[in-house]
């Protein structure tokens, strides 16, 4: 919030601290696939995970900005969405470590995979423009 204050738009506010929250671990987990120091590893992941809590500052605020009247009915549909990866990427890498018995392969590269695809789906398709749902929205919020 203190940069949008000094004039910094909310989308761009948004989107970098998202950005942040989805490259900090996407670049942890790669040092930790690139790394054969396992003590490297075991302070790489945790940091990467911590720095996932930008998207306090991004996704999860970005609901108020775009509709604060729907803001927790928007919060469902993303967490809804936000828990599929869970739901489907347990079992899945269940099946990809049995079949390649490389935990890079079955736990680092999906991960990967989802922090670089989100970040840019989040840029391009991200805003933090107020949504107008209803003709009533505007005068209920003075």
């Amino acid at each position: 919030d203190g940069l949008i204050e000094r004039g910094v738009s909310i989308t761009v506010v948004r989107k970098s601290m998202q950005s942040i929250a989805f490259l900090s671990p996407a670049a942890c987990m790669l040092g930790c696939i690139l790394s054969e120091d396992k003590q490297l590893s075991t302070w790489l992941l945790p940091l990467g995970l911590g720095l996932q809590t930008f998207s306090f500052a991004g996704l999860y605020s970005n609901h108020q900005d775009i509709s604060p009247k729907y803001a927790g009915i928007l919060l469902a549909l993303t967490n809804i969405f936000g828990s599929m990866p869970g739901v489907i990427g347990v079992p899945f890498t269940g099946w990809l470590l049995d079949h390649t018995d490389s935990w890079t392969i079955s736990l680092f590269v999906p991960c990967l995979f989802f922090y670089i695809s989100g970040v840019y789906i989040y840029t391009q398709y991200g805003s933090g423009e107020r949504l107008v749902l209803n003709n009533n929205e505007s005068s209920s919020e003075e």
